[in-house]
């Protein structure tokens, strides 16, 4: 892997604004291309992101731990596009999408190391990357539901897309050097749960940032209760703390949901 020079915290800045000028110039294109821009910031942010964070990185860490960098792009890349077409909103969500990106790869190479030997970025890490995964969830989440399309298509895309993010989260918790099946049931598991919620929140007359809202809020509740399950740190409080924050967002959406149409 060619590294020009660079450590690897030099290379996580240049992939970092690298993708943020990628994402300003998806608005220089042609509108009907957009779906081939956003791809391709995808890939772009896979194969840089591999580049950056290269020393050290397994074949299957090179999958798991790029998950979220990807699919981080792809979402706001796609919702990039649902933002009113003025440089004076879109060049600030460009520069808070770089800097981010730069945060979350330094999170992930933390993972790649931890997995090697003990640090003690590892807990701030693992916050940070559960964060971003609920940030990515609400982003696609929101796009999804922009399209409008039929209950059982956004169940479908829905469960597709949290799959992996799950997945990843999951994974992160041990950093075995392969996935064990128990992880891959379990994440498809919520992964399914999740796309049933969708299903059902599509008969809900919700705006689309309360749809995508409360369902990310049923993802963090979900993976909150069972990663903290994992590590063997589930109590009844921790539970309580969950489900009450679950259950807060449930009643506001229904509260502010029109229901007169």
């Amino acid at each position: 892997m060619i590294n020009f020079g660079l450590n690897k915290r030099q290379k996580i800045i240049v992939t970092s604004i690298i993708l943020t000028f990628g994402l300003l110039s998806t608005q220089l294109g042609d509108f009907n291309l957009r779906f081939r821009f956003i791809a391709g910031l995808g890939v772009l942010a896979y194969l840089l992101s591999v580049w950056a964070i290269w020393e050290g990185i397994s074949p299957l860490k090179a999958i798991i731990l790029l998950v979220l960098p990807t699919f981080f792009t792809l979402a706001v890349a796609s919702f990039y596009f649902l933002l009113p077409i003025r440089w004076l909103t879109r060049l600030p969500v460009a520069l808070v999408f770089g800097l981010s990106f730069y945060l979350l790869l330094l999170s992930q190479n933390v993972f790649n190391v931890a997995s090697i030997r003990t640090i003690p970025l590892y807990r701030a890490s693992t916050t940070a990357s559960f964060l971003f995964t609920l940030i990515t969830a609400f982003f696609l989440f929101n796009v999804i539901h922009a399209f409008n399309l039929l209950y059982f298509w956004n169940g479908f895309l829905i469960f597709i897309v949290s799959f992996p993010l799950i997945l990843q989260t999951l994974w992160q918790i041990e950093m075995e050097d392969k996935i064990y099946s128990s992880i891959l049931v379990t994440s498809l598991i919520l992964s399914l749960s999740l796309g049933e919620v969708a299903a059902s929140f599509s008969f809900w007359p919700m705006v689309t940032v309360v749809w995508s809202l409360s369902l990310a809020s049923f993802m963090y509740v979900l993976l909150g209760l069972v990663t903290n399950s994992l590590k063997g740190k589930l109590s009844r409080r921790v539970v309580w703390e969950y489900l009450a924050i679950g259950g807060s967002v449930f009643i506001l959406a229904f509260l502010i949901t029109s229901w007169t149409g």
